[in-house]
């Protein structure tokens, strides 16, 4: 009895799956190792393969290691996770809304994280001042305050798209919508309030860093 063309066509595309995946890791493995090696003090992909083979505690290798193992390391495999991290999302909302161009945009989402990141660094010192606390505001507070707008923005999201223990696809995704344009337009207020400290932060924080914001404003984790 032979196979049906469904199970044969799923046969001939997994190899290919696996060579697209195991392509993608290599570039992901070589963009690091880029990554790692610039900046400031260029270091060559060859010393950084020996430092990780050799350890820090070669005299040689002492100064590449502060660098690489104290700053750049770090934040590279923060990178990496914070990818992955936005890959699954992406992932989830394409199985939800059944739609390979769906992302957490457009739902309001993004909106809402964006829009409680750019409240903390714009109202935030002014909070503290306003109700006596010392600061600076430590640094953790920024994603965090990213991390709850957006899930405050689902939760609304679902409570506007269910109705009687159902939730509709096509309001939740209308509401998202709406959401993310009320969003954007409340980010763009704070914004336009904010000073040119505060507008270089919340300039970093939209372009994707991953490092504490420069000023006096927050108190940097220590090292």
């Amino acid at each position: 009895m032979s196979e049906g063309p469904g199970l044969a066509g799923a046969a001939l595309r997994r190899p290919n799956a696996f060579l697209v995946l195991a392509g993608l890791a290599g570039l992901a493995a070589a963009a690091a190792l880029v990554s790692v090696g610039t900046g400031a003090v260029p270091i060559p992909p060859a010393r950084i393969l020996d430092l990780l083979r050799r350890g820090a505690a070669d005299p040689d290798l002492a100064r590449d290691a502060g660098i690489i193992l104290g700053i750049r390391l770090p934040r590279t495999l923060l990178g990496l996770m914070v990818g992955a991290a936005l890959a699954a999302s992406g992932a989830l909302m394409q199985g939800l809304f059944r739609n390979p161009l769906a992302d957490p945009g457009l739902v309001g989402v993004s909106s809402g994280a964006g829009l409680a990141a750019a409240a903390v660094i714009v109202l935030g010192d002014r909070l503290l001042a306003a109700l006596g606390l010392p600061g600076p505001l430590p640094f953790g507070v920024l994603p965090a305050g990213a991390f709850l707008g957006g899930l405050a923005a689902t939760a609304a999201l679902y409570g506007i798209a269910t109705r009687s223990g159902r939730t509709s696809v096509a309001t939740m995704l209308l509401a998202g919508l709406a959401l993310g344009a009320l969003g954007g337009a409340l980010t763009g207020l704070l914004v336009s309030i904010s000073d040119d400290r505060q507008l270089r932060d919340l300039t970093f924080w939209s372009l994707g860093s991953l490092g504490a914001p420069p000023g006096p404003r927050w108190r940097r984790p220590p090292r």
